[in-house]
């Protein structure tokens, strides 16, 4: 009896065996795993899923390569926008588009318009500086520039002047927003340079004396991307931004050479007034220039490339400063001077 009763217990276990894969009856270990895992750094992606396009328009800025960024504005001003003479729709087309850029990155921006007088062509009218201030821990102020504003040459788009300069400043923008600072940052982009020097003139203008004393020190952005050299211009001495950045430079292995003030000086002894650093200069406010030209090639740093290009070695004012022309004449300059200027310039700004 024993023996039936066991005979059919088998029976009943062989039958159970053949309708159930034994891997039924077998622990996933390898779902256990990847729930302990997942569950250590957990996100409830039920809430906002993304896809794959969304991901990547939420890359951070700092995920990318310094200069990248400068380039898309590079594009837009001098690409799309095209030449920007003060005063007139394509200008107000540029200061629209640092606004809306600057409120993006996240800042309020503030319009300071002023009247601008143009001597060469006897007529007046308004344009405005773009202006967007980085809290620091300091109230102490740096003051970042750039004109946007270019030349009227026929079929130049201003790209090495002064679309470079703005490109450099909107990404640095854009990367210090979140970024602690000693000092507070002032990114102004200034209107009317080409015809007189107007917006940097009026900004200065506009401070009273103890908010010029509240200024540690100003940076120029101007033609960054054509000249063969990268150069740091300023005030020379121990603690000088000038000597700062030769000394960053050296350390990170970043090629650029540096000018003193006096290099700027006109023959006649007096100080250059050939771009925005000189209202500053002149309230005796301690300046900081970037620049891209060749001074082995002529003795006032006018000649940027070798003479076999552009005009006579020129490209700033000419017909020659397009986008297109400096990338098929020397091909990755656009891309290395943005890269250097950006890192020099953020350095500057976060740690300085």
């Amino acid at each position: 009896m024993k023996s039936i009763r066991l005979i059919t217990l088998l029976i009943c276990l062989l039958f159970l065996m053949a309708c159930f894969p034994f891997s039924l009856f077998k622990a996933d270990t390898s779902e256990i795993l990847v729930t302990e895992i997942s569950t250590e750094n957990s996100i409830d992606v039920e809430s906002t899923p993304l896809t794959p396009d969304d991901a990547s328009e939420i890359q951070p800025d700092s995920q990318n390569e310094f200069g990248e960024s400068a380039r898309v504005h590079l594009e837009v001003l001098a690409g799309e926008i095209g030449d920007r003479l003060a005063g007139t729709g394509n200008e107000t087309s540029a200061a629209e588009y640092i606004q809306s850029q600057f409120e993006v990155f996240g800042y309020t921006a503030e319009t300071q318009w002023f009247t601008a007088y143009d001597d060469y062509e006897g007529v007046s009218f308004d344009s405005s500086n773009i202006i967007a201030v980085k809290q620091g821990r300091s109230d102490k102020q740096i003051i970042v520039g750039a004109h946007y504003d270019s030349v009227n040459d026929d079929g130049s788009q201003g790209a090495d002047d002064n679309a470079s300069g703005v490109a450099v400043l909107l990404e640095t923008a854009e990367r210090v927003f979140d970024e602690e600072t000693p000092y507070t940052i002032v990114f102004v982009a200034f209107g009317a340079e080409e015809v007189g020097l107007w917006g940097s003139a009026n900004y200065v203008d506009e401070l009273n004396q103890s908010e010029q004393n509240n200024i540690i020190g100003m940076v120029n952005l101007d033609s960054l991307i054509a000249g063969d050299k990268t150069y740091v211009y300023g005030n020379e001495g121990r603690g000088s931004m000038r000597d700062w950045v030769l000394e960053n430079a050296k350390q990170k292995g970043i090629r650029i050479e540096g000018k003193t003030d006096e290099d700027l000086y006109y023959e006649d002894g007096t100080p250059c007034e050939c771009s925005d650093f000189d209202a500053f200069e002149k309230a005796y406010i301690p300046y900081v220039f970037f620049e891209a030209t060749n001074w082995d090639l002529s003795p006032d740093g006018m000649v940027q490339v070798d003479p076999q290009y552009g005009v006579n070695g020129e490209i700033r004012h000419t017909e020659f400063d397009t986008i297109e022309y400096i990338d098929e004449t020397f091909p990755g300059r656009i891309e290395d001077h943005l890269n250097t200027f950006v890192t020099l310039l953020f350095d500057l700004v976060t740690q300085y």
